[in-house]
């Protein structure tokens, strides 16, 4: 009995140090609106970009409209792709603020962590 007592000790102590958790890996912050479809196409890509300042949040806000003087009907955007070049977790965030799929304009807000800049591309789909 004893012998089973302690071999279940042993296995319960080995087993705490068995299980470790896993680390938290750092994400970068990409947002995707809407779907796109077989037809659509790539209707612009901006990259868009605001250097840290020190114990601050940087923001802004980043509006696409198309021109109208020179397009006589304009793309309905399908989709809007926003990917962080920070790959470590220290990028921004971007939250659709007007527009997006359905619309022909699209008004993102920009928004960094503290003490830390934003690097993104925009990507902007449409028909």
């Amino acid at each position: 009995m004893r012998k089973i007592l302690l071999l279940l000790c042993v296995l319960m102590g080995l087993s705490e140090n068995v299980f470790v958790e896993p680390a938290t890996i750092p994400e970068s912050h990409n947002e995707v609106w809407g779907a796109r479809g077989s037809g659509d196409v790539l209707i612009k890509r901006e990259i868009v970009k605001e250097t840290f300042k020190p114990l601050r949040v940087v923001s802004s806000d980043y509006e696409f409209r198309q021109k109208a003087d020179s397009i006589v009907h304009p793309r309905t955007i399908t989709q809007i792709v926003v990917t962080d070049i920070y790959t470590d977790g220290d990028g921004g965030y971007a939250s659709l603020k007007s527009g997006g799929p359905g619309m022909d304009f699209a008004v993102i807000h920009l928004k960094s962590q503290r003490g830390h800049g934003y690097h993104f591309t925009i990507d902007f789909y449409g028909q």
